[in-house]
């Protein structure tokens, strides 16, 4: 029989109390995921914490202040939840939480010697308590009535999913491969001092939103967890079919994974590669449609009504793989943490990116130059604007 895989999820302060844990359960026979020994140099870390989380059967999620705080533990739960694997808190240090884990068995070693933590950790992974049985499938209902016409002519689909009204866009495919990332300054005399020189880089398959969220899409996950909606919802509720805006990026991974948990279905927000070869293809291109300025292909501060427009109104702008709107109407998140090692040494650097997260593709009140592909906006992860929104990624799934 094989051995039961693990994922141990943790803050980097708490590594002293992990090590250990880590090497009792590989010697009790586990196959454990642990970033120390299952990260290696130049890995793409999204990609490899979303490969692993998926297939692993537990998901250990090691419990301090620390861990709560970590973007990256967060960023695992939401994996862990939206793949619906086994949680088993451990309690390392106090922690205030809520939500989904109150829910679950916990483990507590606060209170104990690490030696007899570990104990506990095996007993409980031991226990059949901790690993329920399958969950009910779902109850699926096709629902076209919830999916404003005009939304429901571009492929948006409607479904209640046990009792729960969900819409979701129309997805294109892009293909596993390398693309040319980045700025090349000969060809773009407009590039920032900031923008990344162009590198090849290789990108597993997904499916992108053909279009950015709407307000349509929205309403429904306010509807489904009461919460409180975006500045200037009234407003934005009289056009559905425009994307949704005032997002931070804390509320757009807070959608995607409700979105996740509620279809069992592996949505999340596209990383910078991901974003950017979903705009420009393969061959390095400036724009989503080649390599010239075009007014008439997307809605700036130079060229549209200054203000969003219903998406899909720019169908000439539409990059190789069919994706729209990826230039102009709203700025998009992005998914890798703003602290991901992955970004480089530069003008924004320092402490500056534990707090600050990226946009691409340009809003309706910005200059065309903030449409090239290759350009990032910030703005710190809780902060919002009438042009900021986003874009679903959905992982491929085993046939």
């Amino acid at each position: 029989m094989p051995a039961t895989r693990l994922f141990v999820s943790h803050s980097t302060q708490d590594n002293a109390w992990c090590r250990e844990l880590v090497t009792a359960l590989k010697a009790a026979g586990y196959d454990v995921w642990y970033d120390e020994q299952g990260l290696t140099g130049g890995a793409v870390w999204i990609e490899t914490l979303q490969r692993e989380v998926q297939s692993r059967d537990v998901f250990v999620i090691m419990l301090s202040p620390e861990a709560w705080e970590s973007p990256w533990v967060q960023e695992e739960v939401r994996l862990a939840l939206s793949t619906q694997r086994t949680i088993l808190p451990v309690m390392l240090k106090p922690t205030p939480v809520a939500g989904f884990l109150m829910t679950r068995q916990w483990v507590n070693v606060a209170d104990v010697d690490a030696a007899t933590g570990v104990q506990r950790v095996l007993a409980a992974l031991g226990s059949p308590v901790v690993f329920p049985a399958a969950p009910t499938p779902k109850q699926i209902t096709p629902a076209p009535q919830i999916v404003p016409p005009m939304l429901a002519q571009k492929g948006f689909i409607g479904r209640i999913i046990d009792g729960v009204e969900v819409m979701t866009p129309p997805l294109c495919p892009v293909p596993a491969g390398p693309f040319l990332m980045g700025t090349d300054p000969r060809l773009e005399p407009e590039a920032a001092e900031h923008d990344e020189l162009q590198r090849q880089v290789d990108v597993a398959a997904f499916y992108v939103g053909t279009y950015p969220v709407t307000v349509a899409e929205y309403a429904y996950a306010l509807k489904a967890q009461n919460i409180r909606p975006p500045e200037a919802w009234a407003t934005q509720m009289a056009r559905p079919d425009h994307p949704v805006t005032r997002i931070s990026w804390k509320a757009a991974l807070a959608y995607v994974a409700w979105l996740a948990r509620v279809t069992g279905e592996p949505w999340r927000l596209p990383t910078e590669e991901e974003w950017e070869k979903a705009a420009r293809g393969t061959d390095g291109r400036i724009y989503p449609w080649g390599n010239v300025w075009d007014r008439s292909r997307a809605n700036t501060a130079e060229s549209g009504p200054g203000d969003t427009t219903p998406v899909g109104a720019y169908p000439a702008g539409a990059s190789p793989y069919g994706a729209l709107d990826m230039a102009g109407n709203v700025d998009e998140w992005c998914g890798i943490p703003p602290d991901s090692p992955l970004l480089l040494p530069g003008a924004w650097g320092g402490e500056q990116r534990k707090s600050i997260g990226y946009l691409s593709g340009g809003g309706w009140d910005e200059a065309p130059s903030y449409t090239r592909v290759a350009h990032r906006s910030q703005l710190f992860m809780g902060e919002k604007t009438d042009s900021t929104g986003f874009r679903l990624v959905r992982q491929p799934t085993a046939p």
